[in-house]
């Protein structure tokens, strides 16, 4: 997980009730509010993490889910898990997800629909990685991740926490209009997800979504313009 998700601005103490109230809210907005994209479909988890996502697509009906996950820590994890009788819908992959997208393009295959957790502030060509996403022919991409605010097409060099003890380097964080530039130049419709639905009282743990300043965690969805 990013320091985002885990550290003070994701949780504000790290408490079990903030971790256990972000969790369902993101469930709620991530994955409950389109069950019916992803009820009888493939689906692609681009940061894949300890798996746990995989089971919640699984769990929302998805035939096949296959999770990429450049942590080889993170994906032994998922062995760890309990097995609610969905393992034999995931498969879980240890790879780069950039070499796995071009191999999966290679090969034709085709997923109805892709979730990126925490990817795009990775890639620093987007036209490439949006390119792929097209020869992969989704229905819907649904996506979340740590934006930069600005609504310009603009990349902001960040430097992680982890680079200020010698470990770590600078990344290029893309803001909410370059993701939107790149999104509509390659043919999709995107859509921010509001997270001001939820109520004050609700955002227990969520603090990230509603940060100010240069950058900000943010969620969307993608859906190609040609769609039938």
């Amino acid at each position: 997980m990013t320091f985002m998700e885990n550290g003070v601005a994701g949780f504000m103490g790290d408490g079990p009730m903030m971790m256990a109230n972000r969790t369902q809210a993101r469930h709620a907005l991530l994955v409950d509010a389109f069950r019916h994209a992803i009820a009888d479909s493939t689906v692609m988890l681009v940061g894949a993490e300890d798996g746990a996502w995989c089971y919640a697509l699984a769990a929302a009906g998805g035939l096949q889910v296959v999770g990429i996950e450049r942590n080889a820590n993170q994906v032994e994890r998922f062995m760890r898990l309990p097995d609610v009788g969905l393992r034999e819908r995931i498969d879980m992959r240890c790879a780069d997800p950039l070499a796995e997208l071009r191999s999966e393009v290679k090969a034709g295959h085709q997923y109805d629909v892709i979730v990126l957790f925490d990817v795009l502030d990775k890639i620093t060509d987007l036209y490439e990685f949006f390119s792929l996403l097209v020869e992969l022919r989704p229905r819907l991409v649904i996506a979340d991740g740590v934006f930069g605010c600005s609504e310009d097409p603009v990349f902001t060099i960040e430097r992680p926490r982890e680079a200020f003890a010698g470990h770590g380097r600078p990344y290029l964080l893309p803001s909410r209009g370059a993701v939107a530039m790149v999104a509509y130049d390659m043919g999709f419709d995107l859509d921010w997800i509001d997270w001001n639905v939820l109520e004050d009282d609700v955002r227990l743990g969520l603090s990230d979504y509603y940060a100010e300043g240069g950058k900000v965690r943010a969620s969307f969805t993608l859906m190609p313009e040609d769609i039938e």
